[in-house]
């Protein structure tokens, strides 16, 4: 486990008070402190202080891929008088 002094601590503002949509992250501090003062003296509102770790995440998840159905093969159909009925162009 890292030491407190060994974390960089990041600025996490939100859209607006209740909300947990984050509008921006703002980092890297050295410590609560001086993350805090950044955010006041910014007249920063509905914000959270954390480690940087935990705002930033360090490993993104691969975009949701859908693999797309196979392109669907046309039949011809064959009537039961033996007429092709396929849509095939006969010369």
């Amino acid at each position: 486990m890292m030491a407190e002094s060994d974390v960089l601590f990041a600025v996490v503002l939100f859209a607006a008070a209740g909300q947990r949509a984050v509008d921006r992250i703002i980092a890297p501090f050295p410590d609560r402190g001086s993350a805090v003062a950044f955010a006041r003296d910014n007249g920063l509102h509905c914000f959270s202080i954390g480690p940087m770790a935990f705002a930033v995440p360090t490993t993104v998840p691969p975009p949701a891929t859908t693999v797309p159905p196979p392109a669907s093969t046309v039949s011809a159909v064959v009537s039961p008088a033996g007429n092709n009925r396929g849509g095939q162009v006969r010369a």
